[in-house]
């Protein structure tokens, strides 16, 4: 496994909608079940795009607060990858929409991805090897998504799970920069453990008036083929079994112990699954930073915004192991090294660009 070197992570901003969706005010579920629900997800509320609130306005306005708190000028950002299943059209890119939103200059690569849960390893895989190979001085990172719009009010194994986010990470070049090691795994068999079967019209299921008629599935769930659709036995089967060893592999090729990392990562899937892989890679409580009570399950963006919650935590910097995973079924993880006072910042916004 061959490290990424001399990529620096500068900083990391997240902005959230100011709009907040508690667990206890969601109906669908009796309040016995609300108690239960939160109990063995961890999640009491997360916030959620109101009117038209995009991923883009997410992430545009965590770009612009990073760009100032760095004193970058945009002219010299020559890349943006963003990454996001919940883009602004299905056509074009969300990314060249940013770019020129931002005003970043044109010979500024832009490009999407389109990764759920996996995101930020794969993203920062992505970018800092393409920041190397055509040495790319400086660059962005967008995660987001606003999984609220996917998710119909009326399934309850959805719906109180998934908030919104929108993140920008700023990479820099710098020799001096730790090497960052990748597990990076996919597997397509299990692609409808979270899925949309129906969407757009070059889709294999294409929109219909059928496909947007809500169908009750089982009590307390009722959708319609292009809402989100989640089997929940399934994926946490996938998570606790495959995501200790890429955790494990990862820190075997850093050459890291469990007691040499200051933090664990984890993509905020829910507690009962993050505390089952803690404890099958042996790590203290302690070392595991968390968002869930107050934002959820955010998909793509879960690992930027924990960090970005986390800033007065991290102010020294420390060793990290970032492990994101979920839908396509798709799973990666990363060893980064965060430099003291590292640029993190959480922040909640209406804007619309």
């Amino acid at each position: 496994m061959m490290p990424l070197t001399g990529v620096e992570i500068r900083g990391v901003s997240t902005a959230v909608p100011k709009r907040i969706a508690k667990v206890a005010d969601y109906t669908v579920l009796s309040e016995q079940e609300r108690e239960k629900f939160s109990a063995g997800t961890g999640i009491e509320e997360r916030r959620i795009v109101a009117g038209n609130q995009c991923t883009s306005d997410l992430c545009i306005l965590a770009a612009e607060d990073l760009l100032e708190k760095l004193q970058w000028d945009k002219s010299s950002v020559q890349a943006l990858v963003m990454i996001t299943q919940t883009g602004d059209h299905p056509v074009p890119a969300t990314s060249i929409i940013i770019q020129h939103k931002l005003g970043l200059p044109k010979n500024c690569a832009a490009f999407d991805i389109n990764l759920g849960c996996s995101s930020y390893p794969y993203g920062l895989a992505v970018l800092g090897s393409f920041m190397r190979t055509l040495g790319l001085q400086r660059a962005l990172l967008l995660v987001g998504d606003v999984s609220s719009r996917l998710c119909s009010y009326n399934d309850k194994s959805a719906w109180p799970l998934f908030g919104d986010a929108g993140s920008a990470t700023a990479l820099e070049l710098d020799d001096s920069a730790g090497p960052i090691h990748f597990d990076l795994n996919s597997d397509g068999s299990g692609k409808d453990a979270i899925i949309i079967a129906s969407g757009g019209l070059a889709s294999k299921s294409p929109a219909t008036p059928e496909n947007f008629a809500e169908m009750e599935v089982s009590a307390g769930i009722a959708r319609n083929s292009s809402n989100l659709q989640l089997k929940g036995a399934d994926i946490f089967s996938f998570a606790i079994s495959a995501v200790p060893p890429s955790i494990k592999r990862c820190l075997g090729a850093a050459d890291w112990s469990v007691a040499d990392v200051d933090y664990f990562v984890l993509h905020q899937a829910n507690k009962m699954i993050n505390d089952f892989i803690r404890k099958k890679v042996g790590y203290d409580a302690g070392t595991a930073l968390s968002t869930l009570k107050h934002y959820g399950n955010t998909s793509s963006v879960s690992i930027p915004l924990t960090l970005s919650a986390s800033a007065e935590q991290l102010r020294q910097g420390g060793r990290m192991i970032l492990s994101g995973f979920g839908v396509g079924l798709s799973w990666a993880t990363c060893n980064v090294t965060l430099k003291p006072d590292t640029v993190l910042h959480l922040f909640e916004t209406e804007n619309v660009y």
